[in-house]
């Protein structure tokens, strides 16, 4: 079992950014929350909730690239150490709808992971990425995890969000492997 858990669930602060492929992360936390029947509060560099479970939940309330501020001043706070953390994040490598649950690795070229590898000087920490792909052919990939989810793909990305918050889930009670067996397979 991992223990006492911190999932960081990535996306950008503001209105403007709340149904943008690059907030998934921000749905789990959400629907985390919402099914614990939990708020969150602000606590300075992220909002903050605490589930049963021996679980925190946490938003950062800077943006993407600084994501690994919110995440190391959390663990200080809590003196956890990074494998006590699970990051939740978008991927444009990964189709709508796949989820991929790993135990490190390195960023992707995902801006959020690479802040937290560097803020917290070590690849090696658990992270759920949540496909939000695939990134058309010449399009900028900053631009497109900007972009909103097209209506037509709303449906899917809330189906694969409440599955992202059920693997979370899975992974804190039976740990890494056993969620791994379960979440990574094709939904479809």
């Amino acid at each position: 079992m991992p223990g006492p858990l911190v999932t960081a669930c990535l996306g950008n602060p503001g209105n403007r950014y709340v149904l943008t492929r690059h907030n998934a992360g921000f749905w789990v936390g959400d629907i985390l929350a919402r099914e614990a029947g939990v708020a969150f509060e602000n606590a300075g560099l992220f909002m903050v909730a605490s589930l049963p479970g021996d679980m925190d939940v946490i938003k950062p309330t800077v943006y993407m690239n600084r994501s690994g501020e919110a995440v190391e001043a959390f663990l200080r706070v809590k003196d956890l150490e990074p494998e006590n953390l699970l990051v939740v994040c978008d991927d444009f490598n990964l189709d709508l709808g796949r989820l991929r649950l790993r135990a490190g690795g390195g960023s992707g070229g995902h801006n959020g992971l690479k802040n937290i590898i560097d803020r917290l000087g070590t690849e090696d920490f658990p992270r759920l990425r949540m496909g939000v792909g695939p990134l058309p052919r010449g399009v900028d990939p900053a631009e497109f995890v900007l972009r909103r989810i097209p209506h037509h793909l709303e449906e899917e990305a809330s189906l694969m969000a409440h599955r992202a918050a059920d693997c979370v889930i899975h992974y804190l009670n039976h740990g890494l492997s056993a969620a791994q067996e379960i979440f990574n397979r094709n939904p479809f």
